[in-house]
């Protein structure tokens, strides 16, 4: 059974409601927040889209048995920063009681929310049993997700593709998840639009996620998937009747899409791209930001990882592409972008 064309209108919220949207006893003002994207979502990177109007992001994702191992929490890096709440743990497992002991544990040091990722299509995931593998055993997310609500008071928010692939029993089984994680009061749903097999190739498929909505109006369905352009994304929104979104690659190298994003959503012009000034100071903060947390030559080699996206505000994209990604120190770094941003 498919939703009516042009999205659910039937439990369309307000768009200018302010208070957008609720995870469960969290609310954000706007309906949107940064998600968790591995290897790139560090403190760094929250911060930054904190500073430019996002209410909510999640830290990177990390296993379920090293969060619960003692003694790692300890570690600087792996602990919410003060000046950042709310901020939410992301953990990867495939043990109810190993992430049960993490979500404890992330709570205990701080984190306001925990989100369970049962999405994840990376190869070395999926050959272990954990992430996206998952999909295709309902039983084990679900006694996941009971295990992990029963260790904490937090909300508590599912991350979902579509299935293994697009076979009947694997979107079956995906329907199966869902169903018993709404039934279970699940805080929210976090569900990306594309299946494992197609990881992050051609378009994500908003139409299943406004079947989800239009099945389950009183749950909180959040999308996911090809989050780049503001205006459109609230468009999609509105069609959908989805009760917000999270931005993923989208703000990679680019914080600016949140204050694009709040402009859009509350109605207000959207101000032009960000000049050369305003891009060096931005690069300058997360370089600084980065080195906080890492040795030098990691934290410039973590920092280049931004570059594409920084390098597309840029006129001459490709060249100042070419000497950030050069760049191994610190000084080599603060000298490509004076002399690309003066």
């Amino acid at each position: 059974m498919r939703p009516p064309k042009g999205g659910t209108p039937n439990n369309h919220k307000n768009m200018r409601n302010p208070l957008s949207l609720k995870l469960g006893a969290l609310t954000l003002d706007v309906p949107f927040f940064q998600a968790s994207l591995s290897g790139y979502s560090d403190y760094a990177m929250r911060r930054l889209a904190r500073c430019f109007g996002c209410p909510f992001a999640l830290a990177d994702m990390m296993l379920a048995k090293s969060a619960a191992h003692p003694g790692v929490l300890d570690m600087p890096c792996f602990r919410p920063g003060e000046d950042e709440h709310p901020v939410g743990a992301q953990i990867l497992g495939k043990t109810p009681a190993t992430m049960a002991r993490a979500a404890a544990a992330l709570a205990a040091v701080g984190y306001d929310l925990i989100d369970l990722n049962f999405a994840c299509p990376a190869p070395k995931v999926l050959r272990k049993g954990r992430g996206g593998a998952l999909l295709d055993d309902p039983d084990t997310v679900i006694d996941i997700l009971k295990a992990v609500r029963d260790a904490v008071t937090c909300p508590v928010l599912m991350k979902l593709r579509l299935g293994a692939n697009r076979k009947p029993e694997c979107l079956d089984r995906f329907w199966q998840i869902v169903t018993r994680a709404v039934e279970q009061n699940v805080d929210a749903l976090v569900i990306h639009g594309r299946t494992l097999s197609e990881k992050y190739r051609g378009k994500a498929d908003w139409d299943i996620l406004a079947e989800v909505k239009w099945r389950f109006p009183h749950a909180t369905i959040v999308g996911s998937g090809d989050i780049f352009d503001p205006s459109a994304t609230v468009e999609l929104l509105k069609r959908t009747g989805l009760d917000g979104f999270v931005v993923a690659r989208g703000a990679v190298g680019n914080p600016w899409i949140f204050r694009e994003l709040r402009c859009v959503w509350e109605g207000r012009p959207v101000p032009p791209p960000p000049d050369l000034a305003e891009q060096r100071a931005v690069m300058l903060d997360h370089l600084d930001w980065t080195l906080q947390g890492y040795p030098e030559l990691l934290g410039v080699g973590h920092f280049r990882k931004f570059a594409v996206g920084y390098a597309r505000h840029h006129p001459k994209r490709k060249q100042v592409l070419l000497t950030l990604l050069k760049a191994k120190t610190r000084a080599e770094v603060e000298a490509a972008i004076d002399a690309w941003y003066k």
